[in-house]
């Protein structure tokens, strides 16, 4: 079987797929992910096209060796086994700063300029760089291709792209770049499927709520805004990240504390958003089911932060229509859900408590001035798309 692997080598786990093409339709065949990998005990799976699992190990892993090494290598033995040749791999790379605007293959070029970006994206560019690395020692002919997280946010509206910092700073790529863009390019590929015909072309924002989190304002299926900015940090409290936080508290901790780089980026990325507020989990599913009045207070603030980025974008996109649910949290939380369309009532936004509740693709009442639908984003699909069209 001749397939597209697409690979999202993350700080902690590894999720993959494999996709056919036949009469002008890839095909998931196989996916799976590699969870806890820079623990003693990561551990594989691998689903089969209807979710079915067909392997699932606990890799073991020497003491000083690399654990994606063996974790990718392992996936690529398995499914070799099952009788998968892979032709090509695409690679979701979460920053190609203002250069990158669309796919591109992997080349020494490419690598070298992507490599620099690793600071702007810690927890992300550094293993999705990996991911490359691994494949080109074990197929060092194959075709490998690069789907950019901020390409989709290239066509936002210049004033919301600048900080208000010296010219040559922006210059130098001190500037707002957004993120989850493939996600995001992959619900605006549903709007016309999804939404009713009269929106599908209108003001809508998309809430991509999960571990990672952030918001778009869409306007004609482009991206005209977004909550997070030059880095995975901003915007929106995540599971452990700490979303928009003010430059002088920063300044504060850095003189008060005596916290220095290191420090600062393990509390912002790894200590704080909802495992900081709550100190009990940075699962919202854990803290919806727990009766701590911390866990309470993580959910409210979180809520009411995208409450608030709801406002920004409408007022950004002068206007709005609609609002679309994606991802973990998105697509799962009706709990979180009505608690932000609460705080968008103001807007029109009425929610339907039984369609809520069945997690239905379209949960607005009748009377609602505001569309808001539950569409499941694809970004492997959609690195499989962007791999395939540089193949062909």
């Amino acid at each position: 079987m001749q397939a597209i692997l697409t690979l999202n080598s993350g700080s902690s786990s590894i999720k993959f797929a494999v996709f056919t093409h036949a009469n002008k339709k890839l095909t998931r065949a196989y996916s799976g992910f590699v969870d806890h990998v820079t623990t003693t005990e990561p551990h594989l799976k691998i689903k089969d096209s209807v979710d079915t699992v067909i392997y699932e190990k606990k890799l073991q892993v020497p003491e000083h060796v690399d654990a994606y090494e063996i974790a990718i290598n392992t996936i690529l033995a398995e499914l070799q086994k099952i009788g998968v040749k892979i032709i090509a791999a695409g690679h979701r790379m979460i920053h190609g700063a203002m250069k990158y605007r669309s796919a591109t293959i992997v080349d020494g070029e490419v690598i070298n300029f992507l490599e620099k970006l690793s600071s702007l994206a810690p927890l992300h560019q550094p293993y999705n760089l990996r991911g490359i690395e691994i494949l080109r020692t074990a197929y060092p002919d194959l075709l490998q291709v690069v789907c950019f997280d901020t390409a989709f946010h290239t066509t936002c509206n210049e004033l919301t792209q600048l900080f208000a910092i010296p010219k040559w700073l922006t210059a130098e790529g001190v500037r707002r770049y957004g993120f989850h863009g493939l996600s995001y390019e992959y619900v605006v590929s549903q709007f016309d499927k999804c939404l009713p015909q009269e929106k599908a072309n209108s003001k809508i924002i998309i809430l991509h709520l999960g571990q990672g989190a952030s918001m778009c304002g869409i306007v004609n299926h482009k991206s005209f805004a977004v909550s997070i900015g030059f880095s995975a940090l901003d915007g929106l409290p995540m599971g452990t990240r700490s979303g928009s936080f003010d430059p002088g508290a920063m300044l504060y901790l850095m003189q008060a504390y005596r916290m220095d780089h290191q420090r600062l980026e393990r509390l912002f990325y790894k200590e704080s958003g909802l495992l900081g507020v709550s100190g009990i989990s940075s699962d919202m599913r854990v803290l919806l089911n727990s009766d701590s009045p911390d866990a309470k207070l993580a959910i409210d603030l979180f809520a009411y932060r995208v409450g608030s980025w709801i406002g920004t974008l409408a007022a950004e996109m002068q206007g709005l229509d609609g609002l679309v649910f994606t991802a973990g949290i998105g697509e799962n939380a009706p709990a979180i859900r009505e608690k932000i369309c609460e705080r968008a009532a103001w807007l029109g936004a009425k929610i339907d408590q039984r369609k809520n509740l069945k997690n239905s693709a379209c949960i607005n009442c009748f009377d609602s001035k505001l569309s808001i639908h539950v569409i499941p984003t694809d970004e492997e699909l959609m690195i499989a798309t962007h791999t395939f069209k540089v193949c062909s």
